[in-house]
């Protein structure tokens, strides 16, 4: 039967028209292929409008195709068309082929597409039945079990054909399947058409000649789309090409920093769904790839990673809540969170335009920790980890904030710690101080803070606390730093000093101040005290810092003034010098004693200054007065520790011409205990000038008989507490007359002072003092008042020289009349 159909096509069509009709159905086919996947990949007007050109291009050419070959159909018999039906033929092809393949550049199931390539068969079934019809003068019969054969033999070959996907070599496939189905349905419908010829009617008809050059346009017509649509098939394939070679690499690019980050990310959709993610996070989160894998929803991710975490449900519900808040657009975008295990994570979200987010996932346990080693650092002590004096402020400053109103706070410093640092040697030092730290800390009760500020100085807060509190505790510190520290294997003790004060007035910012001035009070009494606040301490400590400023301006001002007491031999009353004093009068503070701004100069050393202006002012005045008289000045134990003091005495006595033994240096006991090798350099340096030597305040301080053996001394003052008692006191007369005793023997001349009554001069006298001072024989004076003083003294001391003359006359003319009476 096949051979019987080859047969049968051979003879009725002539093969050169058949081997066209294939060539134009191949261009046909390819052209429909091109312009299906170009239009299948565009959207909008662009899509429709390639569709309108593939409908167009597949009728035109299916019709093209069965015209050239009907020209090859039975050469011997002259056929001629009707031209309205061989139109008519044509629209049928661009409607009924071109529809249903624009309709697969909008679907891609493959049952819709496989139905509309029946379709498409019907519809070149109707194309090539309707030009049959269009033959003029003729009969024509179709077997109708052929022209079923026919455009079944059509519709399969162009449905599998639309319904094949694939590359290049699916394209091919389509094509060969679209030339099949064309060609199959043509000549299978030939094999079955019979016609009788007629004879001939009227002119309407379209000849051979005719129809060829119709269907040659159609055929230039065909190859130029097809040419069209190559070429442009041919350049978007080239630039889709470079574009995928473009986006390749830039995947590539993508793909390998996403793998290199050093954070983890994890792209989700609107549903919270995986879309991607990166190896990073999997290692970060600690899941596996699985845990994370696209599809799973986030909050399974969230849930599996925080149990890994070993948060509890509660955790994990806000964990899961936050990540759902950021993904519907609320809340803030980025979080913390700390593992059991120590390792912290930084959580930040980023939501994307289309929907979905990117959540990014970065291990900060190390920088977190540095972090908080630096925070740590700088609110505590590196050496005992005490909170420091910045970590002080800041809950004082909350308190205060709180409007807390009770309260204490505790000064402890530790005595003698430089010396411990000296003597032994930092390394030692830090040892004890981290040791007594750590007693402090475990004797404060639970919610009181201790706070290292500097060296030994350690502070404590007792909130709520009453004074009585405060001083219970400051007991409770004492005894804990009391007990013995080993030092290089031996127990050494340790006491402290402690200052407290309590909150006044809800005032946290006055408080520092307060216990400040207490612990200056408690170290002033000596070692191991416990000093709380009193009302005017703030008072004193703001004149102190008043006289502290006025004091260098006084200097400059030349403000000071010399006031002088005398100096009388005992027992005649005879004066023999004074003892130069310093007053300071300030026009705000008045006349400032100098026991209240000596302490203040020798601490902020000014005192050298002012030490260096009674030198000078004490050689001027002794320049002026008679050579028997001397004058005493006070020198500071920060004054001899200066580097020139020896050389500053030497100036000024050579620039007023004073003989140096008429200048006195009096010291205090307590100086010569400070340093007593430098002291005794610097009194020899005194003595080789040839200025004299005065220990004052004689019998108060320490180790008195050693400096008497070791200082080589000019007169000792003896402290008015041994003369100012009750006449009865036999203790205070048999210590006087001890040290004058003891003075005598060692050639040292006595001096008491604060002599201010009758008995206590004799009693000086009976003691057998050298010289006296004190109010009963004159008070301080200036300048000149004691030159007053110089010259009455010296007109007394003249007219009791004539009396005492004319008194030796009188007794010798008296001895020579009793002589001559006698003889």
């Amino acid at each position: 039967m096949l051979a019987a159909f080859l047969s049968q096509t051979l003879a009725d069509n002539e093969m050169a028209f058949v081997a066209t009709a294939l060539m134009v159905a191949g261009i046909m086919a390819t052209t429909v292929v091109i312009l299906l996947h170009r239009a299948s990949q565009l959207t909008g007007a662009a899509r429709a409008s390639w569709g309108l050109l593939l409908a167009g291009v597949a009728g035109i050419g299916v019709w093209t195709t069965h015209f050239v070959a009907m020209l090859g159909y039975r050469p011997d018999a002259a056929l001629a068309y009707d031209p309205v039906v061989t139109f008519a033929s044509a629209a049928i092809g661009v409607i009924s082929i071109g529809g249903p393949l624009m309709a697969c550049c909008y679907v891609r199931r493959r049952r819709v597409r496989a139905a509309c390539g029946v379709v498409m068969g019907l519809g070149v079934g109707a194309m090539h039945f309707t030009g049959i019809s269009a033959l003029d003068d003729c009969v024509v019969s179709h077997s109708p079990l052929t022209s079923l054969l026919a455009v079944a033999l059509g519709a399969v070959p162009l449905a599998a054909a639309l319904v094949i996907r694939g590359g290049r070599a699916g394209a091919v496939l389509q094509a060969g399947l679209i030339i099949v189905g064309v060609c199959a349905l043509h000549f299978t419908g030939l094999h079955g058409l019979s016609f009788t010829k007629l004879a001939a009617g009227g002119s309407t008809a379209i000849d051979p000649a005719s129809l060829s050059l119709i269907v040659v346009s159609a055929a230039i017509l065909l190859c130029g789309a097809a040419s069209a649509a190559v070429y442009t098939e041919t350049r978007l394939e080239a630039q889709r090409q470079q574009a995928a070679s473009a986006l390749a690499e830039q995947d590539e690019r993508f793909l390998l920093a996403l793998r290199n980050m050093s954070n983890g990310l994890v792209m989700v959709d609107a549903e919270g769904q995986v879309i991607a993610f990166n190896s990073r996070a999997v290692e970060i989160l600690g899941l596996d790839a699985e845990d994370v894998a696209p599809g799973r929803g986030i909050a399974l991710i969230v849930g599996a990673m925080a149990r890994r975490g070993e948060w509890d449900a509660a955790e994990i519900a806000d964990f899961v809540a936050e990540h759902r808040h950021w993904l519907a657009g609320e809340g803030g975008t980025r979080t913390e969170r700390r593992f059991a295990n120590g390792r912290t994570l930084a959580v930040s979200c980023r939501r994307m335009p289309e929907g979905g987010a990117v959540l990014s996932y970065d291990d900060v346990t190390e920088s977190r920790a540095a972090r908080d080693a630096m925070d740590f650092m700088a609110l505590h002590d590196p050496l005992t980890a005490l909170p420091n004096r910045r970590s002080f402020h800041d809950l004082v400053g909350r308190l205060s904030t709180e409007g807390e109103t009770c309260g204490a706070l505790l000064l402890i410093d530790i005595d003698r710690f430089k010396w411990m640092n000296e003597t032994f040697g930092h390394s030692v030092g830090d040892a004890v101080l981290i040791q007594i730290a750590d007693r402090l800390r475990f004797a404060c009760p639970d919610g009181e803070l201790v706070f290292r500020f500097e060296g030994g100085e350690v502070a404590a807060i007792v909130r709520a606390g009453t004074e009585s509190d405060a001083r219970r505790l400051a007991e409770v510190l004492r005894a804990a730093v009391a007990r013995p520290v080993p030092i290089e294997g031996e127990p050494v003790s340790v006491s402290c000093c402690i200052g407290f004060a309590c909150v006044a007035d809800g005032d946290w910012h006055q408080l520092l101040e307060r216990a400040s001035l207490a612990l200056r009070r408690a170290k002033e009494f000596g070692r191991d005290r416990i000093e709380g606040y009193e009302s005017g301490m703030i008072e004193r400590a703001a004149r102190r810092r008043q006289i502290e400023v006025e004091l260098a301006e006084a200097l400059a001002q030349d403000a000071f003034e010399l006031h002088f007491q005398p100096f009388y031999a005992l027992p005649a009353r005879r004066l023999i010098g004074f003892e130069a004093l310093l007053r300071w009068r300030n026009p705000a503070l008045g006349m400032v004693s100098p026991a209240e701004f000596v302490p203040i100069s020798e601490a902020n050393g000014l005192i050298v200054d002012i030490g260096a202006w009674v030198l000078e002012e004490a050689c001027r005045q002794l320049a002026r007065w008679p050579v028997h008289l001397h004058v005493a000045v006070n020198a500071s134990a920060v004054q001899l520790r200066s580097a020139d003091f020896v050389g500053q005495v030497a100036d000024a006595l050579r620039r007023h011409g004073v003989e140096a033994r008429r200048l006195e240096v009096e010291l205090t006991e307590t100086a010569m205990v400070e340093d007593g090798r430098l002291l005794s350099e610097v009194l020899k340096g005194l003595r080789r000038l040839g200025v004299r030597i005065a220990m004052d305040d004689f019998g108060t301080g320490y180790s008195s008989l050693a400096h008497l053996r070791d200082f080589e001394l000019d007169r000792i003052k003896i402290d008015r507490s041994f003369i100012d008692t009750d006449v009865a006191d036999l203790g205070s007369r048999a210590v006087i007359r001890a040290v004058t005793s003891l003075a005598q023997d060692l050639n040292i001349l006595t001096i008491g002072e604060g002599v201010e009554t009758e008995e206590q001069f004799q009693r000086l006298v009976e003691c057998g003092c050298d010289v006296g001072q004190g109010y009963l024989l004159g008070r301080p004076m200036d300048a000149a008042a004691a030159s007053r003083l110089i010259s009455l003294q010296m007109f007394d001391d003249d007219l009791g020289a004539e009396q005492r003359e004319a008194s030796r006359l009188r007794e010798e003319a008296n001895g020579f009349r009793e002589s001559r009476a006698a003889g």
